[in-house]
């Protein structure tokens, strides 16, 4: 894998494409996806990106597929979580499941495992995205480092970074941790992982995406998304 470090593009830095994107974004979701920030260094492959994520999120088949995924991700192992924590973790455990079938659609496309479609629809300009509604800490913290270790990524991941902005990553990073690190945990990434390949298959009709540049992003982002979803819903 690549592991190519990228810029974040946030949103209130966003102007033109990108922030009609973005506010079209939040139209359907709580906050805009990292995935859609790092691609935003190329406001076209955002916009060819988000098509075919909004054509996914608009299917009626949509949400029984991401309640497929938010089912199997659900660990058999119960934290003691405080209801602070799990406040916080919310909106990633609603998101997640949705954003695993997105980025496995958008690997689908780019592999040719889905056969290529021209895009349906266009990007509308209008009012600004809304105020974020998750923070976020954008320098360093000091768990980073054993984040990126275990997920193998330079990415560390919008949940964890929005759990550092409220103080909350330490508490957060040690019952997830040693989770993900574990021979279960493993194990049911794999399982999730795969189901995401499998539940993205069923929307055949939406192979949009095809920006071989952004692979290495879209690489790190199908390592996290799994974990992500796995710790979000180990948390709530």
């Amino acid at each position: 894998m690549d592991q190519t470090p990228f810029t974040l593009h946030h949103e209130g830095d966003a102007t033109g494409l990108v922030s009609a994107v973005y506010a079209d974004i939040r139209r359907r979701m709580t906050f805009v996806p990292a995935i859609f920030k790092a691609l935003a260094g190329d406001p076209r492959t955002l916009e060819q990106a988000w098509l075919q994520a909004r054509a996914l999120y608009d299917d009626p088949a949509f949400a029984e597929s991401a309640d497929r995924l938010r089912v199997l991700a659900t660990p058999t192992v119960s934290f003691a979580s405080t209801e602070v924590l799990r406040r916080a973790v919310a909106p990633f455990a609603a998101e997640l499941p949705g954003l695993l079938l997105i980025v496995s659609s958008l690997a689908a496309a780019l592999d040719g495992r889905l056969p290529h479609r021209s895009p349906k629809g266009a990007i509308e300009p209008g009012d600004a995205s809304p105020e974020p509604v998750v923070p976020e800490l954008r320098g360093e913290h000091t768990l980073y480092a054993s984040i990126r270790a275990v997920y193998g990524t330079t990415h560390v991941p919008s949940l964890y970074r929005s759990l550092a902005a409220l103080d909350l990553l330490e508490e957060a990073w040690g019952m997830a941790g040693p989770l993900l690190s574990s021979d279960a945990g493993r194990s049911l990434i794999d399982r999730v992982a795969t189901a995401g390949d499998l539940e993205a298959m069923r929307f055949g009709n939406v192979g949009y995406f095809g920006s071989l540049e952004a692979r290495p992003i879209l690489d790190q982002f199908r390592v996290a998304l799994p974990r992500n979803l796995v710790v979000a819903l180990a948390l709530s």
